[in-house]
């Protein structure tokens, strides 16, 4: 019987060590880990944009604790804050991010978008397309500005019924290509010089084009027929074939030709 009570003893003595070391061990690692964390939150921008891959700056410092890695790093921070937190969490991990920036492939504004009926209905993007109210074309911006009110960092602005990306402000955190109802938005890479793009996203044939914009790309491929052009007309709609090599000089001259003028440019 006492051998018993001994063993019960010497046992439950070695748990009780046992639970007061990893207890003081899990108090220890979690407040260091909570100094990271504030550390990072401190270093981050805070606008929880996502652009990350997370649903905030705190969920990304997390999981950069964590994993003892940044992912894809913070895009609106740029290499400054990343290096910071690399630094924060002793990591020299590489990151190859490039700076996105959002487009709208719709540039015309209120005198160049047909309108035959009136709209009363909820003043949303996406309350008006469901009816397709405001404008004729099916395929363009309906200018209520569903992704100005998203857009974290008030990149975006509408003048005259026309969408403005600010590409000095666009983190290229994607919520307003979530937000537009009609896919009008694209993240594109910043080039060095311009940003070259089309305007218009209608894949009707020129006349019915016509009837609903007078800065509609009519598919005539005049761009596309340039020497070396990296335009590409698919189904009467022209893009940029972006994978493809070109120069500044043959963008300039598919935009001069342009007869509707939807190619637009953006200096850098």
């Amino acid at each position: 019987m006492r051998e018993v009570i001994f063993s019960l003893v010497t046992l439950g003595s070695v748990g009780l060590i046992f639970a007061v070391l990893l207890a003081f061990l899990d108090k220890k690692l979690s407040i260091e880990e909570d100094e990271k964390l504030q550390e990072i939150l401190n270093v981050l921008p805070g606008i929880n944009c996502g652009a990350c891959g997370f649903s905030g700056c705190r969920a990304f410092a997390e999981a950069a604790i964590r994993r003892k890695s940044i992912f894809s790093g913070c895009i609106p921070g740029g290499a400054s804050v990343n290096d910071k937190i690399k630094n924060i969490l002793g990591i020299s991990e590489v990151t190859t991010t490039k700076r996105k920036i959002a487009i709208c492939h719709c540039t015309a504004d209120k005198s160049q978008k047909k309108s035959s009926s009136d709209y009363y209905g909820l003043l949303t993007c996406k309350a008006a397309d469901i009816t397709e109210g405001v404008i004729d074309c099916i395929y363009g911006c309906l200018g209520l500005g569903d992704c100005v009110r998203v857009c974290p960092v008030g990149a975006i602005t509408l003048r005259e019924g026309r969408v403005y990306v600010d590409i000095n402000l666009c983190i290229g955190c994607g919520k307003c290509v979530e937000a537009c109802p009609r896919g009008l938005f694209e993240l594109v890479e910043l080039g060095k010089k311009a940003l070259y793009y089309v305007g218009c996203s209608n894949r009707e044939k020129a006349l019915d084009v016509k009837r609903v914009c007078s800065k509609g790309c009519i598919g005539c491929g005049i761009c596309s027929r340039l020497k070396d052009s990296p335009f590409k007309v698919e189904e009467n709609l022209s893009r940029i074939d972006r994978k493809r090599e070109f120069s500044l000089e043959v963008l300039e001259e598919a935009r001069n030709k342009c007869p509707t003028k939807c190619i637009v440019s953006v200096n850098v």
